[in-house]
């Protein structure tokens, strides 16, 4: 009877493992014409991104077909500091197809994301983020 307590309590202990949560971070030109949408996930302290979106006119690309339509990407550099965030997307050749770089602000509870989207022979843009969107 002792024995299956003790597995009973080990399995309860296993199956509580901490959940990791994910958010997406939409990053947005004001006028629309450029977006970086991008899936953060909680990498205990560092920043690890499961799944990207971007957008440039009528171009889009997606790191996974459930999100979204478009050319595919693969998650390049991604870093992460208490004021920056960087995060590229890859083509299928290594090329780097979008960066995002942004500084990070944040006053009492509100938290604002804002910095530049390049995207090599289409353009660069202003853009803001909603985090937690």
């Amino acid at each position: 009877m002792i024995r299956l307590s003790a597995i009973a309590v080990l399995g309860a202990l296993l199956l509580a493992s901490p959940a990791l949560s994910t958010e997406w971070i939409s990053c947005a030109e004001a006028g629309g014409a450029a977006s970086f949408d991008y899936l953060a996930g909680d990498g205990i302290g560092v920043l690890s991104i499961a799944a990207v979106t971007i957008t440039a006119g009528e171009r889009v690309w997606a790191s996974d077909p459930a999100n979204g339509p478009g050319d595919p990407v693969s998650i390049g550099q991604q870093f992460e500091d208490a004021t920056t965030i960087s995060v590229d997307a890859m083509g299928a050749d290594f090329d780097k197809v979008a960066e995002l770089r942004l500084f990070k602000a944040s006053e009492g509870d509100m938290l604002v994301y804002a910095g530049t989207l390049r995207i090599p022979g289409m353009g660069a843009w202003a853009v803001a983020c909603d985090p937690g969107s």
